[in-house]
């Protein structure tokens, strides 16, 4: 007995389905709008999924001043942590930090030195994000933290 499977596949392009709207259009932009229906199918930039009911009319990219190579030579440890933090680096030796809960409220703003212990027994458990910029290259970057 020999049985056949036939597939078929479909297609969505980006397609507003709206009950009204416009596009508005001059030299250099190009604006359209609706009310009703939200976007209808998968939309990418730059390696991110935008939710559906978002039209973007070019390529998005998400902008960051974060430096890699910053972020190669710059240590935070111990991670996870219950006490104190510390920021090392090669080279450099003054750093500005803020600490920030992941709603986005500032714990913590200041200047430390290089192997300088951070006293973070206070806040709570949970995560954290630590922003490092350094004083002598203006380089900033980053990073979660985890206090347990």
């Amino acid at each position: 007995m020999l049985a056949s499977t036939t597939c078929f596949s479909q297609s969505i392009s980006k397609q507003v389905i709206g009950t009204s709207g416009k596009t508005l259009t001059n030299s250099n932009l190009k604006l359209s709008y609706t009310v009703g229906e939200p976007v209808v199918g998968l939309m990418t930039a730059g390696g991110n999924q935008l939710g559906n009911g978002y039209y973007p009319a070019m390529d998005l990219q998400a902008l960051s001043i974060d430096d890699a190579n910053l972020n190669v030579q710059i240590k935070i440890y111990p991670n996870p942590t219950s006490q104190s933090l510390y920021v090392t680096h090669p080279e450099l030796t003054t750093f500005q930090v803020q600490i920030a809960d992941l709603n986005g409220k500032q714990l913590f703003e200041g200047t430390i030195e290089k192997d300088a212990a951070l006293d973070v027994s206070s806040y709570t458990q949970g995560m954290y994000l630590i922003t490092i910029e350094s004083k002598e290259s203006n380089k900033m970057n980053t990073y979660k933290i985890i206090k347990n």
